[in-house]
């Protein structure tokens, strides 16, 4: 009983102090410098899939579903962004095998539906910054806390 009642206390923790996080803003264009690697940000864009399809995973402790952030609509690649899948504020559902775009169910800080397509303001965690001038490409990932209009 004590042990379920520690995790219940671990995770309301990690919930509230997630919903809490502040990032420093930032330009598009800058987001995936490697001076913010492993560092809180907020950065705004259009919200997409991510080449027509969406991957979902736990491998980073959370089960979480990447999405693109586009700096103008209509722009094929964009940074790549990680919401976490939940019923609640900043989650987004997990899609099922051959969804539709009107399928997906995702809601800002606020629980209220983005659609793909949104300008949104995303906070979140830089992962993985690599140098885009490396052979084998730039890779940048941010880790979405909050999802904000």
């Amino acid at each position: 009983m004590k042990n379920i009642f520690l995790s219940a206390i671990f995770a309301a923790t990690v919930f509230v102090s997630a919903c809490n996080v502040v990032g420093e803003p930032v330009e598009y264009a800058n987001a995936c410098d490697a001076g913010n690697n492993d560092k809180y940000i907020q950065v705004s864009g259009i919200l997409e899939e991510k080449g027509g399809s969406i991957f979902c995973s736990n491998t980073s402790g959370r089960m979480e579903c990447g999405y693109s952030l586009l700096a103008k609509a209509g722009d094929k690649e964009g940074i790549s962004v990680d919401l976490e899948v939940g019923g609640g504020a900043n989650t987004a559902d997990k899609p099922a095998s051959g969804f539709k775009r009107e399928d997906l169910k995702i809601r800002d800080n606020a629980s209220q539906p983005v659609k793909l397509g949104d300008n949104v303001k995303l906070t979140g965690k830089v992962t993985s910054v690599k140098d885009k001038t490396d052979p084998k490409g730039g890779i940048c990932y941010i880790k979405v806390y909050k999802i904000e209009r």
